[in-house]
């Protein structure tokens, strides 16, 4: 029996949150920012949350029940990848404990826009409706954890940015 194209490819974005979550961890225990730790504590815990939802969307298949992800339009989930270009590297944690916490969040920051660019991609090749608003609704929650994650490096560097927005203007 042949294993359908959505099973195949929620298993292969299981394991790529099982990643996430790993090197989330694995970036807070060696940052020495208090808030810059937080924060990647909590992008770990919503990778938790995407791994959950990706194997109770596989249950819920298997079952032959209903859709359980939400659905995201293609713009929607797009919007990261064209805002830098990911230099994603593999990591050396022996180099990690001497990097500073921007470096430790650019790391993370180029984890999240190769996350997007990745379920982009598959979206791109899904031969299922289903796997594509899938594939999509991923792209745009790794959008938003590569825009939090720029936030914060724009907090630790104190640039005049937030969101990118700027937050004040020496203009009169």
């Amino acid at each position: 029996m042949q294993v359908p194209e959505i099973v195949k490819v929620i298993h292969m974005a299981i394991d790529k949150e099982k990643e996430a979550i790993t090197t989330y961890l694995h970036l807070a225990k060696v940052i020495k920012d208090v808030k810059a730790k937080n924060v990647l504590i909590n992008l770990a815990s919503d990778e938790v949350g995407h791994m959950n939802k990706l194997e109770a969307h596989l249950s819920s298949y298997l079952q032959g029940k209903a859709w359980v992800i939400p659905r995201a339009g293609e713009a929607e989930a797009v919007a990261a990848v064209f805002t830098k270009s990911s230099k994603l590297e593999k990591i050396d944690y022996g180099k990690l404990a001497r990097a500073d916490e921007i470096q430790i969040l650019e790391i993370a920051i180029d984890k999240e826009i190769a996350a997007n660019k990745t379920y982009l991609d598959m979206a791109k090749g899904a031969a299922t409706k289903e796997a594509k608003e899938m594939f999509l609704a991923l792209a745009k929650e790794e959008d938003m954890h590569a825009r939090i994650l720029r936030a914060e490096v724009d907090s630790i560097g104190q640039n005049g940015f937030w969101f990118d927005m700027q937050e004040f203007t020496m203009e009169q």
